[in-house]
């Protein structure tokens, strides 16, 4: 069983990962892409896989250590009970996410516009 505390630190001790605010949470990123973050909520963590089948099948094999609620019924995630999970078994899950994100194709970010400075006439 592992710590929301505990769980936060061995995502950040995956080599790349940093912390960053997702939907207002601290939440682990690695390639510009996020990892994992605690739940707010739930004695879990959330985990982002690469598609909805996978998670599926991740349900299925492991419902002792799987689960979602209705929130992520549409999306591919999957939060992974605290209870059931150890140090060994978490920086298994990462590592091998992290690896597939790095094969992604790097995000292209838009140039950010910068704003027009308005002149006052008088």
């Amino acid at each position: 069983m592992l710590s929301k505390a505990e769980a936060h630190k061995v995502m950040l001790s995956i080599p790349g990962t940093d912390e960053r605010l997702w939907f207002n949470e601290p939440s682990v990123f690695i390639h510009d892409r996020f990892l994992a973050k605690t739940h707010k909520k739930e004695d879990a963590v959330t985990l982002q896989v690469g598609s909805m089948e996978m998670r599926d099948m991740m349900l299925e094999a492991e419902p002792k250590l799987f689960y979602i609620t209705d929130h992520y019924r549409k999306f591919p995630f999957v939060l992974i009970r605290l209870s059931a999970l150890t140090k060994t078994v978490l920086k298994d899950m990462l590592v091998g996410r992290a690896a597939q994100l790095a094969a992604m194709p790097p995000i292209k970010r838009r140039p950010k516009k910068t704003a027009k400075k308005k002149t006052v006439k008088r």
